[in-house]
């Protein structure tokens, strides 16, 4: 028992003491308010934005914010995002979506204050996708920018370091439709800060059970030789 005891107390030591998952969601504030249309379908899903919809979503991760952030790449950090431009989902999920920029500065309080989110999502083709292949775009910059159905260039690795993603677009494409202005406000979703019970808060319990165990052995063991020498 003592060595059960022993081996609880170095686990606990060598544990991390708390961690905490975030969410940080993205209410839109404004629609958009500029609109560049398709104007010959020649390849892809072709579809328009209206002016009627915004950009909006959230992301979650391992760990708050940190305060004072400027332009930082918290990638690392994300654990799962979900983001809407009117027309597709950008799920973390979804295979298909890739992180391309995930930078984010933060205030004295940790609260988000800009964002250079830029999460993009294969339309066409398989992995490992090649030139040509189409895809959708959203942007979480100043103000918000969506982009769907255009042509990718260049495959290679995202600045974020995700492979499999466009590095460069075709810039005059019929087939493409965009859409700018919608703009967002930030904020922490009530109740999304929640406590996760680390190693060291569980062996914490079990070392506490485990000591209730070893202090009543003692009492035990009287209790079995009292009752011998009754009974003798």
């Amino acid at each position: 028992m003592k060595n059960w005891l022993v081996a609880l107390v170095m686990l606990c030591a060598a544990a991390a003491s708390h961690a905490q998952s975030t969410t940080y969601v993205a209410t839109a504030t404004g629609n958009y308010t500029a609109l560049i249309n398709f104007t010959l379908c020649v390849a892809g899903p072709c579809q328009n934005f209206n002016t009627g919809i915004g950009a909006s979503g959230s992301f979650t991760t391992s760990a708050p914010l940190a305060a004072n952030l400027s332009a930082a790449n918290v990638a690392p950090l994300v654990t799962a995002f979900s983001f809407s431009d009117g027309i597709h989902t950008y799920s973390s999920g979804d295979p298909a979506a890739r992180i391309f920029l995930f930078n984010v500065s933060t205030n004295a309080s940790g609260a988000i204050t800009i964002t250079d989110i830029r999460i993009q999502r294969w339309l066409t083709g398989t992995s490992p996708h090649v030139p040509g292949d189409r895809h959708s775009w959203i942007f979480f910059q100043a103000t918000g920018e969506v982009d769907h159905n255009a042509q990718c260039l260049t495959v290679g690795a995202s600045p974020a370091g995700v492979l499999d993603s466009c590095v460069l677009v075709l810039g005059a494409d019929t087939s493409r439709s965009l859409a700018f202005g919608s703009t967002r406000a930030w904020a922490v979703a009530p109740s999304a800060v929640t406590a996760v019970p680390t190693l060291a808060e569980w062996g914490l319990v079990l070392m506490g059970v485990l000591m209730g165990v070893a202090a009543l052995a003692p009492l035990n063991r009287r209790f079995r030789a009292s009752a011998g020498t009754v009974a003798s």
